[in-house]
């Protein structure tokens, strides 16, 4: 197209914007009203007539180079949005683990109907991010997140009035709504994110909105027990969860708000980027590299055992412990404690020093170390405690390192997809994990022996897999994967979004792959929940 032709021009004679540490200099892209003085008054009217079809090909242009810093201001605004985002969430996802033994009780219900209580919420979710994904790519984040807030508040409000009508099928129903809306909205958060935030600070964003959503889940641990001690009605706990969700929506539409209120103050290409609609291809998913793939199988493997198990540790630790409901609330609790702190720092490390794939590692390690401890180790307070640690240092370490690589891997235009794909993988593995969870716990009569073996096995499992991500980025481009935060930025210089389309045939074996466990675990939902 001729009329990209003065910004490749310019973008070669501009003065540098950035510099690196070595002197070595990186372009920022030029701005409408920067293009438009330098060039001649004859096509200054070319250009401006053309400016909006120029959008994709200067989308194309960020993923080459760093654009130019966007004001801070508008950062924390998106970054509030989106920590807020997750509080009612991450509260409402921990409520129901934390009260297994009352609501197996109250809805009378065996641990196999209580497995497939807690992956209603994953089984919706091995589609829904992917169409999300997409949904985000081409008409943006406010709709999306809109939309995703919304139904999270709404099947909240359902769950929570299943405790006052004690039915199984409305709580599923709720569930069923939740399930919807959070599959979609780490999707928007890093969609959110990445387009603030790539390029400059990008982990340790990611760190802090880690450490938000674990604080939201530590706290929904900690105090649900008590809500139901102190009140006599373990319902009230529901009800709380589904008033902060409702508070995180009406936190969302004032931030679409406030931006549409400000969007004077932003640059009119600002602007264009974040409303603009994109096109989607489904030959985006056949383009992506074998470590991408890496990545999901890795997110079935720890993630699913991260989720799954937190659904089930507090009555763990009360079975083998034989202890008190609210000792186990606050003992499970410590899993989820160290990412609160630790993730922010985290994000900074990565930034700085680099080193995802061996961060990934030490999350999977750790997680072994953790199931050990817990399962096959005689129970004492210090065994407690020191394994719950061991999983909480996993848990620290493993999501900043997964979800602030996928923005590495692909070009801007891919992430929500790639987000989505990855999103759909682990409420694909947290399905078929559920349900084996509790299929297993019936089997052994309620104990965890079985259960135990197999979160041990699956976190062998993703050692391997960790160590084989580990090879495999040390020589792709050149380990841009683990480079540091201005290593990367040199890096940016040579990438190039037409590198990623040539769709291969290992692709074609990744997809099939993941269509077959999408099957598998729809096929052991139904089962499950037809049989019981």
């Amino acid at each position: 197209m001729t009329s990209t032709e003065p910004l490749l021009s310019l973008s070669q004679r501009r003065p540098s914007l950035y510099s690196s540490s070595n002197g070595s200099a990186y372009e920022a892209i030029p701005t409408r009203s920067s293009l438009s003085s330098e060039l001649p008054e004859e096509r200054r009217l070319s250009f401006d007539s053309d400016y909006e079809d120029n959008e994709s090909h200067k989308a194309s242009l960020e993923e080459v180079t760093y654009e130019e810093e966007r004001p801070w201001k508008y950062k924390l605004i998106a970054l509030l949005c989106v920590l807020s985002l997750s509080v009612g969430s991450h509260y409402a996802a921990h409520t129901l683990g934390a009260l297994k033994s009352i609501v197996k009780k109250e809805l009378g219900i065996s641990n196999s109907q209580y497995g497939v209580l807690q992956s209603s919420v994953s089984l919706v979710n091995t589609i829904l991010p992917i169409l999300g994904g997409v949904f985000i790519d081409i008409f943006g984040t406010s709709i999306g997140s809109i939309l995703a807030t919304s139904l999270i508040a709404i099947g909240s409000v359902f769950v929570a009035l299943s405790t006052n009508l004690r039915s199984f099928v409305v709580m599923v129903i709720g569930r069923f709504l939740y399930g919807i809306g959070s599959g979609t909205i780490v999707t928007v958060q890093m969609a959110i994110l990445s387009h603030w935030f790539k390029g400059k600070g990008l982990a340790i964003v990611v760190g802090i909105q880690v450490a938000a959503s674990r604080m939201s889940s530590f706290l929904g641990n900690l105090t649900v027990v008590p809500i139901w001690e102190r009140t006599g009605f373990y319902g009230w706990a529901f009800w709380f969860s589904a008033f902060l969700c409702i508070v995180s929506l009406i936190i969302n539409i004032t931030y679409i708000l406030l931006m549409r209120i400000l969007h004077d103050k932003l640059s009119q290409q600002e602007m264009m980027k974040i409303k603009q609609k994109k096109h989607f291809s489904p030959k985006k998913v056949l383009v992506f590299p074998t470590i991408y793939w890496i990545f999901v199988l890795l997110e079935i493997l720890l993630g699913s055992a991260w989720t799954s198990f937190l659904h089930i540790h507090t009555e763990l630790i009360k079975t083998r412990w034989n202890s008190t409901d609210e000792y186990a609330a606050y003992t499970s609790s410590i899993a989820q404690f160290l990412p609160i702190f630790i993730s922010p720092f985290l994000g900074y490390f990565l930034d700085r020093f680099g080193n995802r794939s061996l961060t990934i590692i030490a999350s999977s390690v750790f997680l072994t170390i953790s199931m050990y401890l817990i399962g096959f180790v005689e129970l004492s307070p210090i065994i407690i405690v020191t394994g719950m640690i061991c999983f909480s240092i996993s848990l620290s370490l493993g999501p900043v390192g997964l979800l602030s690589s996928i923005p590495i891997l692909l070009p801007l235009d891919y992430v929500g997809t790639a987000l989505g794909i990855v999103k759909s993988s682990l409420n694909i593995g947290s399905t078929i994990y559920d349900i084996l969870v509790g299929l297993l716990q019936d089997l052994e009569g309620g104990k965890y022996g079985m259960v135990m073996s197999f979160y041990l096995g699956s976190s062998i499992c993703a050692i391997l897999v960790s160590i084989l991500l580990y090879s495999v980025a040390k020589n792709w481009r050149d380990g841009i994967l683990d480079m540091k935060d201005d290593e990367r930025k040199r890096k940016h210089d040579t990438v190039k979004v037409e590198e990623f389309n040539q769709p291969t045939r290992k692709n074609y074996f990744y997809i099939i792959t993941f269509i077959v466990l999408l099957i598998v675990s729809w096929i052991l939902f139904f089962f499950k929940f037809f049989i019981d």
